[in-house]
This record gives C-alpha cells, structure tokens and sequence, in this order.
C-alpha cells in the first residue's frame, strides 16, 4: 500500500512537471531536450529562495501546485501538443524512458549505504523536511552548515510531493541526472541517425564505469556536479542561432551548479569560459548584438544564489567555517598550519596517486586521450576530415592540470591534516573532473562524427541518406555495435547496484536501523546516545557509526566506543541516557553482569544514576 501511495504521488510529481515542460518548450522557446533540466534546476533555485527567505514549505507547495495548474490549463486549452507531439515518440526518447525506469525501479527500495550520506547529504536534507527550513546555527545535529543546498532543496522539494524515503530521495537526485544526460543528446541534431545516439550512449555509459566511487545509489553530489556541466555545455553548443535562447535556458543550470558544491565554481567557469567563447563565434557569424553583454549578464545572474548563500552563511553561521567554505575576508591573512615536511609528504603522495595507474581516474585520463588521439588521426589521415577533436582535448587536457593543482592546493591550506595525509575523497574530487572530461570529448566526438556524413540530413528526409551501399553497411554495423556496448555498460551499472542492495543486510545501516528504528520527528537534542560495537573495518574510529546513529535516532548527541577501561568506563557511561550495545562481545557482557546484572545481550539500554 505505502508503495502505491508514493507511485501515485510520484505520478503527481511527474504531471506537475510535464506542465513547466510543457511552459517551456511552447511558449518560452526552451530547446525540448534541455527542457527537462531546465525545469528541475529552476525548481531547485526557487525552493532555494524560499528556503533562504524562510518560507521553505510554501514555497514548495506553490511550485508544485503552479505546475499542476500549467498542465491542466494547457489541456483544457489544447495547447499540449505544441509542447509534446509525434516527434517526442523518436528512438531516442523510447530509450530515454526504458533506462529511465529501469533506473528508477532499481532506486525506489535501495537503501543508503555510503559513510558521507549518513554524514551529511542524506541527514541535511531529512532536518530540512523535519523542520521545513534550512539548518540554523542551532542546529547542532549539522555539522558542516555552509555546504550550499542546492540539490538539497531539490531534494527536499520531490521528497514533499513524493513522500520521505531513502529510496524516494536517491529517485529525486537520479531525475536531476536523467535529465541532464537527456539534455547532453541535445548536441545531435538529427537524432534519427541513431549511430550518433548509440555514440553517444557509449560515451556517456563509460560514465558509469568510471563514477563507482560515486555512482547513483547514494546522495554524493560529485556525480552531479559533472553531469550539470556537461548539461549546460549541451545547452550552449546545441543552440546554433538563437544566443539569448542558449542563455536563457542555461542560467538555471548553472544557477545550480554553483550552489550544489563550493567546488562546482570550478565547473562553472568552464561553462562560463565556453559561453564567452560562443558569444564571440556568435558575433562573427550573425553581427549586429552585443553577444559577449548579453552571456555576462547570464553569468552574472547565475552567480545570484552563491552570492546570497555567502550572505547567510556569513550572517547565520558566523564564526563557523568548513574546509570547503569561501572565506574571501581571510584571504588576504590566510595561514596554512603545516609543516614543510607535512607538506612535502602531501604532495609526495599526491603526485604518486595522480600518476598510478591503480588510480581509476588516471587510468580514464590515458584512455581517452589515446582514443581522441586515434580519432583525430584516422580522420585527418584515413578519412581526410578535419575535426575539432584535437583542440578539445588540449583545452581539456589544461582544464585537468588546473584542476588537480587547485585539489593539491585544497589538501596543503583546507584539509584538516590526518585527512590531507591520507588524500580524503581524492577519488570522488578527481572522478568529477574525469567525468566532465570524457562527457565533453564524446559530445565533440559525436558532432565531429555528423558533420563528416557524406549525406547532411534536414527537417524533410532525402531519398538517399548515404554514398553508398558499402558505407551504409559499415553505418548499420556500428550502430548495432556501439548500441549494444552501451546496453551492457548501462546493464553491468544496473546489476551492481542491484547486487549492493542485496547486500544491505549484511551492513551498518541495517544493523543500526534494526536495532533504534528510523526517528522522522523534532531533533532529539537532550538525549544522549552511547554505542558500543567492534571497531571492524574503522566504524569507531572513523566516525562511521556515531553519524549513522545520529542519522536514525535523528539526535545530535551521540558517540561509539569500540574497547573501554573497566575502571573509568563506569563514570564515562554515566554522561549519556542510553547505551546501546550493537555487538556484544566478552569484554562488554563481563561489564553488564559485574555492573547492571544483565547479560550484554545487544539492544538499547537505560543508563541510571
């Protein structure tokens, strides 16, 4: 029944949507496969507002309520079908919506798993529906409180239509992803030469292969980050001759992006850098606008909801600083609190980490740079085509060295030292960066590969679409080929998220929500919780288990211990109202039957004085 009632609330979602898509596409101009996008980031940047202006649920309540009245107007009104027609039943649409589902089906029951879920991107997002505002400095069960919260307000605003749930939550961010993925086609422009879909479709399942320290099961937003990159880099390149189109449809994107991360900055000067670039292609080819005015007034409005987060954080959060927060009053004062020889042992390891093959993302780096290489030179040489392949990847190539040297700069002046010297979430900050990489080069890759047809099609079909009968063999062989690839990428990516959410049992999620249940109510800040489990794989020591606790006891007070000293434990437990044994060992059922007369079975305990 309870999933019943969320698939008809999801459909509900689905139609409040279709109705901004449809405002969109028909009236607003927005190019159909940016739509999707497009609606999602601006519905994520107005929950925002209403967040920062304390008003977080109303304003929820009018986007959705707003969408639902767009799509029965257009109805009544029969205007739908300028919007949605017999061009949205394309291959390409058809496979959209089979993956899509298959996605989703795979999300709606998985569990979270991942450590930084439990830490922060999951827990925000439930203090957010819990209160129905952003946290405050009283907030004490947030740690990291300048995060920006901009997938987070989207977030919250499908979990508010749909219903609160790990599964809802990882559908919610998957939608965000689906559509920015749909929006990248928008680069082809003829989707009925499906060679360049399937293309396509293997660039971007290589995505998968290369995201599985972040893939789609868990609220991570380094994922995110390249996928709306990529998003608003579609957008601009798609749009060919309309530039106030392209910004205006690209402003909301990249409106979120800025404020998903404090590191999606850096992806969002990427984008900036290619709107300035197309503004000046622009004025070349169609002169008589001031193109380069009008993309730094898009840039300009984009950078609106940092500029405002800055403001809270600085007036909210006072005194409270992050690893990742901007401080732009202490520039000019900054201290890094290392030492030359900590510092040298930093960029020792950096540097080996970077140039292994063992790591993932330098192993993606090599690879697709020798796959552009190959490309450009069959073309060039085999094919006497020229392609622009080459100065993407030079361009990317340099975008990759800046990255990694701002990454290296982080760990020496940001990370707090233990995690600087162990290279903390190198994976997850240099897969971001890979995957923009390998998204962009395929986009270019693609549009390299349709301007080379012997044969440009149009709106209307010619009779003869290709030079001749060999050619049209080796087309339909390679859209067979490359189709399946993609197929089995997206399959394997499917199959392993599956397989992890077999698994769920077996790990320290279950256990803790077996053992406390799942709290959605007020934050218990009064009641203190001590666990006691082994330290298996660092779950003490690494903070693992406090933060899944303070997750489903949704409490701010709670802390883990894995051994204890029989002499001082006894005023140590003293401090908390309840001691929560989640592995009982010898040592700790020695303790219970010496101490409280019980056996130190696991389960949840009254501490008395």
């Amino acid at each position: 029944m309870d999933m019943a009632v969320t698939l008809l609330r999801f459909a509900a979602f689905l139609f409040s949507a279709a109705g901004y898509v449809a405002l969109a596409r028909a009236y607003w101009k927005i190019p159909a496969r940016a739509s999707y996008i497009f609606v999602f980031s601006a519905q994520a940047c107005i929950v925002y507002f209403g967040g920062l202006a304390g008003i977080l649920s109303y304003t929820a309540a009018a986007v959705f309520l707003g969408g639902i009245a767009a799509f029965i107007v257009l109805l009544l009104k029969k205007k739908l079908r300028l919007a949605f027609n017999r061009s949205s039943l394309s291959a390409l649409n058809l496979a959209f919506i089979v993956g899509s589902v298959a996605v989703i089906a795979s999300l709606i029951n998985t569990r979270l798993v991942h450590y930084d879920n439990f830490s922060h991107w999951a827990l925000v997002v439930k203090d957010m529906l819990v209160t129905d505002g952003f946290p405050t400095a009283s907030s004490a069960i947030i740690d990291f409180k300048s995060y920006p919260l901009g997938s987070s307000s989207f977030l919250y605003y499908f979990a508010r239509v749909v219903g609160a749930g790990e599964g809802v939550l990882l559908v919610g961010q998957a939608l965000l992803l689906l559509a920015c993925f749909y929006a990248v086609f928008g680069v082809i422009r003829d989707t009925k030469r499906f060679l360049l879909v399937a293309l396509l479709g293997v660039g971007c399942s290589a995505l998968a292969y290369f995201n599985i320290s972040i893939r789609i099961n868990n609220l991570l937003v380094d994922f995110l980050l390249s996928a709306l990159a990529l998003a608003a880099v579609a957008v601009i390149a798609a749009e060919r001759k309309d530039f106030l189109r392209a910004c205006a449809a690209v402003v909301p994107i990249l409106s979120l992006l800025v404020i998903v991360k404090n590191t999606g900055i850096f992806f969002a000067v990427l984008c900036y850098l290619f709107l300035l670039v197309r503004a000046a292609r622009f004025a070349r080819e169609i002169p008589g606008k001031r193109y380069t005015g009008i993309a730094f007034a898009a840039i300009g409005v984009s950078l609106i909801p940092l500029i405002l987060w800055n403001v809270h954080t600085a007036l909210a959060f006072a005194g409270e600083a992050s690893k990742f927060s901007y401080d732009f009053q202490s520039v000019s004062s900054f201290s890094i609190d290392k030492t030359p020889a900590q510092i040298r042992s930093i960029v020792t390891l950096f540097f080996r980490t970077v140039f292994s093959l063992d790591s993932l993302a330098s192993r993606g780096i090599l690879l697709f740079n020798g796959l552009a290489l190959g490309a450009h030179f069959t073309a060039r040489f085999v094919l006497h085509k020229k392609w622009g392949l080459l100065k993407t990847l030079f361009v990317l190539d340099a975008a990759i060295a800046v990255y990694y040297a701002g990454i290296l700069g982080m760990y020496i002046v940001a990370m707090p030292l233990d995690e600087a010297l162990r290279l903390a979430g190198f994976d997850r900050y240099a897969s971001s960066m890979v995957l923009f990489f390998i998204g962009v080069l395929s986009m270019r890759a693609v549009s390299d590969v349709e301007n080379s047809f012997y044969y440009q099609q149009g709106e209307k079909r010619d009779y003869r679409a290709f030079k001749n009968l060999t050619t049209k063999n080796l087309y339909q062989g390679a859209t067979v080929a490359f189709t399946l690839i993609a197929a089995m990428m997206l399959l394997s990516e499917l199959n392993g998220m599956n397989a992890a959410k077999a698994d769920y049992n077996e790990t320290l999620p279950a256990e803790v929500q077996a053992m406390v249940g799942d709290r959605w109510e007020a934050e218990d800040d009064e009641t203190r919780y001590l666990f006691y489990a082994t330290d298996a794989d660092d779950q003490v020591s690494n903070y693992y288990l406090p933060y899944v606790g303070r997750y489903f006891l949704f409490a701010s007070q709670v802390d883990a211990v894995s051994s204890f000293d029989e002499e001082t434990f006894m005023g140590q437990i003293q401090t908390y109202d309840r001691f929560i044994i989640l592995e009982s060992t010898p040592a700790i059922r020695a303790y219970m039957r010496a101490h409280a007369g019980l056996a130190g079975d696991p389960g949840v305990y009254d501490v008395l004085e």
